[in-house]
């Protein structure tokens, strides 16, 4: 089953081709009046336009809710008609959660724009399920939050039981602005996250997948709650306090060609986990258009919670000068990590070499490798 929604600002042309069509103001009633239809499932396709969130009424503070449909599984794909190409184009599909929602927003609580409910099926017997009803995948669109003071979260995965995103972009109103005018973005509240995926599995299967997406100006731009055997390809936070956080995996996670730029700080890793990133681009602009850190933090490097608890191999470039970001972890942490930095210069030592980087040192006809603190040989004698 496929439903059309055209918004307020639509073409006329859509309008007349839609199931039913927004007036611009509580958009969000009428999106989860489409989506309780679809009981076994199906599309929602949202013609080009701008759909305005004004309320979280739903449960757990959730503005478009994927409700419990009597306990069956369904599978729910929305989708916008026009792939968003660039900032400054007019087009596509693009989600407002306005002034009005933010303002209703409290410190203590927390808020999602897209998530489901937190029951879960009965299961059989003496089985239990870690799953949820709704599988929900997403494609093709801008989520705008109109500031980043309050804790939201624009797409909340945690209360799914899988979830592809793809060409999904989530960011402040002034986004944008800020960055390419050079502008130093308000201070972000913590909670305020882009993306939080979805929770671990027991039964093998990979629960989501990230591809093409890209977020801005929150406190967290991803926030990897215990997902296994996920890929995200090709995805870049920016202007965030952290681009990526990640918490206890079971089972690996792999980033391919994905970008952390002008953030605060490299990722953060807590609690245990493996995860692979290559050809991790990291870029920095101006020191002062990066936020604060609202807990003061002031490391830009990536930090494990408790060092030594992750495991991996990460390779990276550092693009242009990144304003004083010399190299990856704070020293003491990722020590069971094989960390290669692709843009060291390879005719002379690295100046700012990674724990247990090799390097050939011609001079001495040595391998040598840097132990945190010396440059030593396969011997542990001083080069």
């Amino acid at each position: 089953m496929i439903i059309k929604i055209a918004a307020v600002n639509a073409s006329a042309q859509d309008k007349e081709q839609a199931d039913v069509v927004c007036s611009g103001e509580h958009d969000e009633q009428i999106i989860n009046e489409q989506i309780e239809r679809l009981t076994t499932g199906g599309t929602i396709q949202f013609f080009d336009g701008d759909y305005y969130l004004d309320s979280f009424a739903s449960e757990g503070n959730t503005a478009i809710f994927f409700g419990y449909n009597d306990g069956r599984a369904r599978v729910i794909n929305i989708v916008g008609c026009t792939e968003n190409k660039a900032y400054n184009t007019h087009y596509g599909t693009c989600f407002h959660v306005t002034k009005t929602a933010i303002d209703s927003c409290c410190q203590e609580d927390t808020y999602r724009v897209f998530s489901g409910t937190r029951r879960r099926p009965d299961a059989p017997g003496d089985f239990f399920t870690m799953t949820y009803v709704n599988n929900v995948n997403f494609e093709n669109f801008y989520l705008y939050l109109y500031d980043a003071s309050k804790p939201v979260i624009g797409i909340d995965c945690s209360r799914f039981g899988a979830s592809e995103i793809h060409q999904v972009g989530v960011f402040t109103e002034r986004f944008f602005e800020d960055r390419f005018l050079h502008e130093k973005p308000a201070t972000p509240c913590v909670g305020c996250i882009g993306i939080r995926t979805c929770n671990s599995s027991s039964d093998e299967m990979a629960r989501m997948g990230i591809d093409t997406t890209d977020i801005g100006g929150l406190y967290i731009g991803y926030d990897f709650i215990g997902a296994d055997h996920m890929i995200l390809r090709n995805c870049f936070a920016a202007r965030c306090c952290y681009g990526f956080s990640f918490d206890v995996s079971h089972k690996t996670i792999t980033l391919l060609n994905c970008a952390d730029e002008g953030n605060t700080h490299l990722p953060l890793f807590k609690g245990h986990g493996q995860i692979t990133m290559i050809d991790f681009n990291i870029e920095r602009f101006n020191a002062a258009y990066i936020p604060d850190d609202p807990m003061g933090q002031s490391t830009p490097y990536a930090q494990e919670t408790d060092p030594g608890s992750w495991h991996g191999f990460i390779s990276y470039t550092l693009q242009g000068n990144t304003f004083g970001v010399t190299h990856f972890w704070e020293n003491g942490h990722g020590r069971n990590f094989t960390t290669v930095n692709l843009y060291h210069d390879r005719t002379s030592r690295p100046k700012y070499p990674e724990y247990l980087e090799n390097y050939f040192d011609t001079e001495t006809n040595k391998l040598i490798t840097w132990n945190g603190q010396h440059w030593v040989d396969a011997m542990g004698n001083l080069v």
